[in-house]
């Protein structure tokens, strides 16, 4: 039998509620009866029922036999309210299987709810990762190597190096069917090469001390940057902060790698040559 946890109410209400109901059972029968008898068995009946709650109060109630002939009508509150108490005590509550002990949960992937997380580049250089607020997918996140929650734009965001323990964790969810947006093929390429190339940064000391005492703070920092990344930065100043004094410093650093090939309009060909001269000190003949 179910057992109703809808009721809400305590002992000595639903006493309360027994004795109402008794009495207004007694007044029917007062009614369809001589009055003595009806009144004598009715307060007898009244006192046997009273007799019963103290006992049931200190004993679990039997389950009645075939022979057993009850002294009322059955009566819905006053059979609810023992058999939920023993129900409880007995510990009979019905459990899904799910939390069942000894029960394995072995759900098809079909079956879990699906949840999307989309990876995309961040302008930082990080991988940012977007989806909506859930707690077990936020933990597994605190999981992931370097990861970070960035409070102004509501990302997740961590190191490219973290990219494959990231997808990992999540796919290790239980009970989720965990749909990860991957990064495009071409980004994923890209992270593939720059953790091919050599962090150079040991050669900014190989710049002429001429050149390095006129760069500003931002150019030093601009340089060193071009230098951690093997050459390949984009260096993306505003027109006239010096871009092409802290290329060439960066090809100072590697002269070993000479020639360099420099690509500019046609208009800007004497002005590279010119500052080429003036900081290289390299003749005219080996600027071509």
């Amino acid at each position: 039998m179910e057992v109703d946890d809808d009721w809400e109410l305590t002992a000595e209400e639903l006493d309360s509620l027994e004795r109402d109901a008794f009495r207004k059972i007694a007044q029917l029968r007062d009614s369809s009866a001589p009055s003595s008898s009806s009144s004598s068995s009715s307060s007898q009946q009244f006192n046997v029922h009273q007799q019963q709650q103290q006992q049931q109060r200190h004993h679990p109630p039997k389950p009645p036999s075939s022979s057993h002939s009850q002294p009322f009508p059955p009566n819905p509150i006053s059979d609810s309210r023992p058999q939920r108490v023993d129900a409880l005590s007995q510990g009979a509550r019905a459990l899904p299987p799910s939390l069942k002990p000894g029960t394995k949960i072995d759900e098809p992937s079909k079956d879990r709810p699906k949840f999307s997380v989309k990876f995309f580049l961040h302008s930082s250089g990080q991988i940012a990762a977007k989806f909506q607020y859930d707690q077990v997918v936020i933990a597994a996140f605190r999981r992931i190597p370097r990861a970070a929650w960035n409070a102004k734009e509501r990302l997740w965001m961590f190191p490219p190096s973290s990219l494959s323990e990231a997808e990992k964790v999540l796919g290790e969810l239980p009970n989720y069917n965990v749909q990860v947006e991957k990064l495009d093929p071409l980004v994923h390429r890209a992270f593939v090469s720059a953790s091919a190339v050599p962090d150079l940064r040991d050669r900014y000391d190989r710049i002429p001390s001429y050149i390095e005492s006129k760069l500003l703070p931002f150019q030093r920092e601009g340089v060193r940057f071009i230098l951690q990344h093997g050459g390949r930065a984009l260096l993306a100043d505003e027109m006239g902060l010096g871009k092409t004094l802290q290329a060439i410093a960066v090809a100072s650093c590697i002269q070993d790698s000479w020639p360099v090939l420099v690509l500019a309009p046609s208009s800007l060909r004497l002005q590279w040559a010119s500052m080429i001269q003036q900081w290289l000190n390299l003749p005219s003949s080996d600027i071509l």
